[in-house]
């Protein structure tokens, strides 16, 4: 293996003369960043190990075979939020604006009370703002209605600490609210149980607004009211999330930086002289001055567990869940998706093993062939283990009759694709914040010169990604 450019690495990966040696464990988009940031610098040498035999971890876009020809289909996220400039900003500097898109359609419903609604367009992460138009969605009861207008009136206090999302919303607008507005859509977004996650690591904009006491929505209404105008939520690339991926790499090289895939760090050590042994399966070691672990939770803590014994038992604690995204292509003839809609989120009382059906080739136009329908569904989710105990043909096979129940579709898919990602999400429970307060505190503590970030700890958004990868390599480096 040679680690760095050629001519520009000793056999152990150790620099060569002057500068500094950054090692990344870890070839997904948060590694990859730091890789970026770092590169930037003419006295760092930049090597990236990603153990698995393609870069871009979550990120992965591929083809599915339709009657006309192949379609380019994102396996894992498909768009990014804009108004968390990170992921904008990467692709700006990589030279992507002109591959930059926007949804066709943005707004989602929620199966609800037997139909297909859609949500409120007056809501914040499910929390309505407008009591007489969520009555005219039929999401919920006339009794949560009512709940709803009455919050405006509300007294109690700000959370003194951090709490369930599903406990402080279930405490002002009522259980209905959580389940078929709140829960579906960022249980959701994060695989998990609102009764479980974190109101503050989840949900920040929530916490602050719920740090002001008395109503949450007259709290929510003046933060939106107060925000300047602003451009589309959510973007994505033309071409596919791994085009960004695929550029990063491509000018990663340029700069100098040695990228190896199927290169498996088995360790991490202190050397004598005070920086960091990187054992690799199979291969000599590499010394660098410093090491970005972008890697799950559960992989960083086998890591770091010889240089901070605190830090490997604080990343064990996280929990995952297990996802699985099946594509289907539908003959477009004998398909009818509701209109106006991106996509139905499926609430957890409803017993099924979808959580949501993305309407993909009516959201992203490059999806679609005009002949087919792509529809991608979301299943699994904390307290939900049934899709990973399906084979494909019968996780493929269960999404169909769901599709059944929610769209009125029964036509067998001309094409369908199952990906699976495991270990999976992260599950920011209550106290999340403190728990990764505490992993970084003892990396700290035992070795300064390491940093653990990704998705895992401080976002699973693209942007939050992005950023805790290009600040880590910052806090090292600059």
């Amino acid at each position: 293996m040679t680690p760095g450019p050629a001519g520009d690495r000793s056999t152990d990966g150790s620099a060569d003369g002057a500068g500094r040696h950054l090692v990344v464990v870890g070839g997904g988009v948060t590694g990859l960043a730091a890789a970026w940031e770092a590169s930037a610098r003419a006295d760092v040498t930049v090597t990236v190990l990603e153990a698995s035999d393609r870069l871009g971890g979550k990120v992965r876009t591929s083809a599915i075979d339709l009657p006309g020809g192949p379609r380019t289909v994102d396996e894992g996220a498909d768009n990014f939020l804009a108004r968390v400039p990170d992921a904008v900003e990467l692709c700006v500097e990589l030279g992507l604006e002109d591959q930059l898109i926007e949804p066709a359609i943005g707004r989602a419903a929620v199966w609800a009370r037997g139909a297909v609604r859609p949500y409120p367009t007056r809501h914040v992460l499910g929390v309505p703002l407008d009591a007489d138009e969520l009555a005219r969605t039929g999401i919920v009861s006339d009794d949560a209605v009512r709940a709803v207008a009455g919050e405006v009136d509300s007294t109690d206090p700000a959370p003194p600490d951090d709490v369930a999302i599903g406990a402080f919303i279930g405490g002002r607008f009522g259980r209905e609210v959580v389940e078929h507005l709140v829960g579906p859509l960022v249980g959701g977004i994060n695989a998990g149980d609102v009764d479980e996650l974190s109101l503050r690591a989840v949900t920040p904009q929530l916490a602050a607004a719920a740090a002001d006491g008395a109503s949450l929505t007259l709290a929510l209404r003046h933060r939106l009211a107060a925000a300047p105008p602003s451009g589309p939520v959510f973007r994505a690339l033309a071409g596919g999330t791994a085009t960004l991926v695929d550029t990063l790499a491509d000018r990663l090289r340029e700069r100098g930086a040695g990228i190896h895939t199927s290169t498996a760090v088995t360790g991490l050590g202190a050397t004598t002289d005070g920086r960091i042994a990187v054992t690799v399966a199979d291969r000599p070691a590499l010394v660098a001055d410093s090491v970005v672990v972008a890697a799950p939770a559960p992989t960083a803590a086998e890591l770091v567990g010889d240089l901070s014994p605190a830090a490997a038992a604080h990343l064990r604690r996280i929990v995952h869940v297990p996802v699985a995204f099946v594509t289907v292509a539908l003959d477009a003839s004998r398909v009818t998706v509701p209109e106006g809609l991106s996509g139905v989120l499926v609430p957890r009382d409803a017993g099924l093993l979808a959580t949501a059906v993305s309407f993909g080739s009516r959201k992203w136009p490059h999806w679609s062939d005009g002949a087919h329908t792509v529809l991608r569904v979301a299943v699994g989710h904390r307290h939900d283990d049934r899709p990973a105990d399906l084979d494909d043909d019968e996780l493929v096979a269960a999404v169909r009759a769901d599709l059944s129940t929610v769209l009125g579709v029964g036509v067998a898919p001309v094409a369908a694709r199952v990906s699976r990602w495991s270990p999976g999400f992260a599950q920011y429970q209550v106290g999340h914040l403190e728990l990764v307060g505490r992993i970084r505190s003892a990396l700290g503590a035992d070795a300064p010169a390491v940093r653990v970030v990704g998705a895992d700890l401080g976002g699973l958004g693209l942007p939050a990604c992005i950023a805790q990868g290009r600040g880590a390599s910052r806090e090292l480096l600059f």
